[in-house]
This record gives C-alpha cells, structure tokens and sequence, in this order.
C-alpha cells in the first residue's frame, strides 16, 4: 500500500542496537612491566625528550668481610690481606632510544559516512565524525604500543636483554643488561619427566638470586603448563598436605601481602605461599594474558613452560625517550586540539590498560598529526621510545624448557 503523506518513526520503525567494540572489553595487561618504574623498590622513570643516547651506570657489589692484619706494621706489605678498596668500578652502557609508530588515516569520504553506533538520523556533522574516527585511532594506539611494552619488559625481565627491533638476531639491536650466565637454569629433568625434582629446582635458583643478587628472593612466576606441572608432582602435594611445616598454603585465609599488590592489578594471579625445604619464602604467581602476532597466532607473554624467580624489591628503571619528528609548536598543537578535540600532549589513556601506580603515563606517548597537502586526509601518529632496563638485574633467575 503507498502512502503518499510523511509518517512520523516510532520506536518499531528502526530500531538501533547499542554498539558493542571489542575493543572496549580486551584488557591490556602490565605484568611484566609493573617490576619497572615501582617507587618500592627505588625503581626510576626517566624522560629524555631531548637526548637520542641513553647512558646507563651501573656498580656492582660485593658481600665480602674486612680483613685481620698485623698490628705494628707502618707500610702495607706486597700480598697483604688487607687490600685498597675501590667503590667507584661501574660498567657503563651507552644506546640509542628505539623507536616505535603508529599512524592512521582518515579521508574526506570516511566523514561522510556514518560511524559505528551513529544513529542515522541523529544528523552528525562532519567534525564529529572524525574527532570519533581520532579518538577510536589514537586510543588503538595506545592498545598496541602498551602490549609492545608488555612484551620488551618480559624480554628484559626473562632473559636479560631488550630487542631494539623485535625479533631481531642481531645483539648489536639489542641492549643486554650483562646478566650473570649462571642466572639462567635449564634443570636436568623436565618437571613433567617423570623423575623431576622441583623443589630442589627452585631452591637451587632462589640460591642463586640470593647470591649474585645480593638479595632474598620472595616472587616466582610460573608459566602455565610449568604451574600445571608443579601442582601435579606428587612431592609438591605431599608438601602442601604436610600442615606442621606450613610448606605450601593456597588459602583465602592467607591474603596477599601488600607489596604484592601492585603485581596482582597488573595482571599477575596469586597462586598461594611456598615455603622449600631450603627455608626460602616465595609468593606464587601465574598469568594468562596473550598478544597476537602479525600473523594472528595468540602467544603468552609469559612462556608457558618457563617460570621467573626474583624479589619485587629489585630496582628496575625504565626510560622513555625523544620522539622522531620537529617540536610541537603552539599552531601545530592548536590545530591538533581544533580537529580532534583533545591536547596531544597530554592525551587520553584507554580504560581497559592495567596501570596501578601510574604503569601508564601519557609522558610516555608523543602524539601528533599531520594534513595531506591537498587537505583531503589527516594521519594520526603515536610514537613512543622505551628502554625496560633490569638495573638490578642478577636478582632474576630464569628457569626455562621446564616441560
């Protein structure tokens, strides 16, 4: 039947959905960086905006005891026990920031179309759109540079060096903290072997952080199939069951101590207290946050067949440094602010990034944009230059091809 006079839409006429983005409810995950930059642990966040070259010290210590001489003696004699101390020995380490980007577009027709969730009627004009359209952009990101951080700072924290391109072979794109060979424990049997010796294991690598890391360890972090092997060994059980030595206790009665909290909202799962047969305290921890390749493959940041061993009081500093591109003038930043609504240099943070203690800071993006000559498409870019560095680094031990 035509109907050749206007009719007014009611609710049944159309009826719009509220959009879902997926986006919206992935979490982005801070574990591995929540060791860095931790005020507990005396860790630094360093800003050079200004400097391509980073410069790191760093003194080694000992534990050695003074010496007994001979009284009388005026000189000191050649192979005396005694001998000059010297506090000032340091390794120093000098790099270039990495760099990393990204960009995104938007043209002159995608403003012309309706956005996601848009009602089709509401009537939005063109300004809207694309400050929707920047914000969607700039927010993504941010996303993605967060999880290339997650990811550089389990590479630090893991295996002692961070990628200056990631995946690179090359260790001259690589900043190596001179982590301590014996730091990192492939154990003789696989902890699902069969005639694994766990407990053991773990106590041979807390003797190892204690000793080169001048410090008692008190976090181990397991990767998933390493948790699910170490709940499964039969001496592990038999521990947890022996309650006259407090072995092992996994109770809600048993709350994670404060200095762990920082961890825990990170992304970290507390697992329970362990105490080995070696007399050594550790809090238990797993995670199961994955990023995706560029070829879609999901992968944990933790690998599952690897578990950490340290102290959350080892001091870890990260630095960020300049961006790649001229200084935002004022013209450049009130443009920026004109077309997308927002000050580039102090930028919004998505919701769902982890970030107790201030992990995230919007001094660690550099956000800019720039118009095609033409003026028919303006690009989005976010650059960030980070260095995840294990200052303390012989307090890490790793213990890998556990299953």
């Amino acid at each position: 039947m035509a109907i050749f006079s206007p009719v007014a839409l009611d609710s049944f006429s159309r009826f719009m959905a509220e959009m879902f983005d997926e986006k919206d409810i992935i979490s982005v995950p801070t574990a591995f960086q929540a060791f860095f930059g931790n005020p507990a642990s005396n860790g630094r966040t360093v800003f050079s905006d200004n400097s391509l070259d980073i410069d790191i010290d760093i003194i080694r210590g000992n534990e050695k005891t003074s010496a007994l001489i001979p009284r009388g003696m005026v000189s000191r004699p050649l192979g005396s026990l005694q001998k000059n101390l010297n506090v000032e020995k340091y390794t120093s380490f000098s790099r270039k920031y990495p760099l990393a980007e990204e960009e995104g577009d938007i043209n002159a027709n995608q403003i012309l179309q309706r956005v996601a969730g848009e009602n089709p009627y509401a009537g939005r004009d063109r300004q809207s759109r694309m400050r929707i359209l920047a914000l969607k952009l700039h927010l993504e990101s941010i996303r993605r540079i967060v999880r290339m951080n997650e990811r550089l700072a389990a590479q630090s924290i893991l295996d002692g060096v961070q990628d200056a391109i990631i995946g690179t072979a090359n260790t001259d794109l690589q900043y190596d903290f001179k982590r301590d060979a014996t730091n990192f424990i492939t154990p003789t049997n696989k902890w699902n072997s069969g005639s694994q010796t766990i407990m053991a294991d773990i106590d041979g690598a807390c003797t190892i952080a204690r000793k080169n890391g001048k410090t008692n360890p008190n976090f181990i972090g397991f990767g998933q199939d390493a948790m699910s092997a170490f709940i499964a060994d039969t001496d592990v059980r038999a521990d947890a069951d022996n309650r006259r030595f407090e072995l092992l206790e996994v109770t809600t009665g048993n709350p994670v101590p404060p200095e762990y909290t920082r961890f825990v909202e990170a992304g970290w799962i507390p697992r329970g207290r362990l105490r080995t047969p070696g007399g050594h305290v550790l809090w238990m921890f797993s995670m199961t946050d994955v990023y995706e390749t560029d070829a879609g493959v999901s992968t944990p940041y933790m690998p599952v067949d690897e578990a950490i061993i340290t102290t959350v009081k080892a001091r870890c500093d990260r630095y960020f440094g300049p961006p790649e591109v001229l200084p935002m003038v004022g013209q450049r930043i009130e443009l920026y602010q004109s077309l997308f609504g927002f000050n580039p240099e102090s930028p919004p943070m998505p919701p769902n990034i982890k970030s107790p203690g201030g992990i995230i800071m919007p001094a660690m993006f550099h956000c800019d944009a720039y118009v095609a000559p033409d003026w028919k498409k303006v690009t989005i870019r976010t650059q960030e230059a980070p260095i995840f560095a294990t200052t303390q680094t012989d307090s890490f031990v790793t213990l890998d091809t556990l299953t």
